[in-house]
């Protein structure tokens, strides 16, 4: 009985941006789209390594398609003041299986990304930051004399109704061009998401997450749901299972999940 008064004793959040572990944090890290484009950043700066493996798969039998892929990826970002934050992420092996008419395979390195977040706003409960990010065109086999480049910019907020209890939303301006001889096909879109992670007891905590995207693809890319286990482990060690499951809109994957392990300096 003690052990448990321990386990869920003492606060957990006593504001957004005060957190003394490992604990992950922010939207669920569960994406959809190449080098998670558009997917907001956590409102306020750490700095933290993380690695993960995740994957995606499409199944239109109807149409007699699938596409499989699956990923190992290395993350960390960098608090380089008090308000700033510099990120990177690099997919250090993308497998991609196209099944259809045309079947296609390849292997290799992955996506790379690079971005800057920076705190605007920390209240007592609320936090509020911006981020940018750009997503180059590093994975082997996957272009044919195309090289789609691509950024995003946009807003992320974190407020703490509740000692246990941390609501995340964002909301992110995306794009992309190809540079190729021919046409460079720009796109651009919204990216929006909001969700709540409760901390049940001090090493776990449930997050949630609905996410809509409009205009990169169709006038309703998709409306998404997600969910994410974390767990801390000896301190500054934390660790998500997460998955995102399309519901709504063009986006044909069935589910996309990843699990990731992090350190937190």
């Amino acid at each position: 009985m003690i052990g448990l008064l321990t386990l869920l004793a003492g606060p957990a959040w006593a504001t957004p941006c005060e957190i003394e572990d490992g604990m992950p944090v922010g939207p669920v890290t569960a994406g959809l789209l190449e080098g998670d484009l558009g997917r907001g950043h956590r409102a306020c700066p750490r700095s933290e390594a993380a690695l993960g493996g995740g994957g995606m798969a499409v199944v239109d039998t109807a149409n007699f398609y699938g596409h499989l892929q699956a990923a190992l990826v290395l993350d960390g970002s960098l608090r380089i003041a008090e308000h700033t934050e510099i990120f990177a992420a690099l997919e250090l092996f993308r497998y991609d299986q196209v099944i259809g008419a045309i079947p296609a395979t390849a292997s290799g390195l992955g996506h790379t990304a690079f971005g800057l977040s920076q705190l605007l706003v920390i209240r007592d409960n609320l936090a509020i930051s911006s981020s940018g990010k750009i997503v180059l065109p590093t994975a082997s086999g996957l272009y044919d004399n195309a090289w789609p480049y691509a950024a995003d910019v946009g807003l992320a907020g974190a407020w703490t109704p509740h000692q246990r209890v941390r609501v995340h939303g964002y909301a992110s301006l995306l794009g992309s061009v190809a540079l190729s001889d021919g046409p460079g096909q720009p796109r651009g879109g919204v990216l929006m998401g909001v969700g709540a992670q409760a901390r049940v007891a001090r090493p776990f905590a449930i997050a949630g997450d609905l996410t809509a995207g409009f205009g990169y693809e169709a006038p309703v890319d998709v409306i998404a749901a997600g969910l994410a286990l974390r767990f801390v482990v000896k301190g500054a060690y934390g660790i998500e299972v997460g998955a995102t499951v399309p519901l709504a809109g063009r986006e044909r994957a069935l589910a996309t999940a990843d699990l990731r392990l992090s350190w937190r300096r």
